[in-house]
């Protein structure tokens, strides 16, 4: 198992595959784990051991079921472990209240590219960062 790690958040499947799809493709060195909500990305995180490493970038959509990306940012943020996790916003709705929000707390904000060239370049922008934090 590959000791350094990505999580991606989204509950749209197709969103998911493509996004980690084009990830993988740019960065083959970095575990791709995948969550449908901020649950499941909590209980993640929550069960880690001590001695494990935290994840290298966390990409949260904010629209998913159970527990929505904002609240996941927040319960994050909260947990001393966790509060300077690198977290990205992506989301198909940004406005820039929502933007100035989420920057306050320390989280960067990517809109849903509608082509596939953009979500391959948003991909490789996160490949990058994870990258070069090893």
């Amino acid at each position: 198992m590959k000791s350094r790690y990505i999580i991606f958040a989204d509950d749209d499947a197709d969103d998911l595959e493509l996004i980690t799809g084009f990830f993988k493709h740019y960065n083959n060195s970095t575990e791709v784990r995948e969550c449908r909500d901020g649950k499941e990305v909590m209980q993640l995180l929550d069960g880690l051991n001590h001695d494990e490493p935290t994840p290298l970038l966390v990409v949260i959509d904010i629209n998913m079921p159970r527990m929505n990306g904002k609240e996941t940012l927040m319960a994050m943020r909260h947990n001393p472990r966790y509060k300077n996790i690198p977290v990205v916003i992506y989301t198909t709705t940004i406005n820039e209240s929502d933007e100035n929000y989420y920057s306050q707390l320390g989280a960067s904000c990517f809109s849903k590219p509608a082509s596939m060239e953009g979500v391959r370049q948003t991909a490789r922008i996160l490949a990058d960062f994870c990258a070069s934090q090893i």
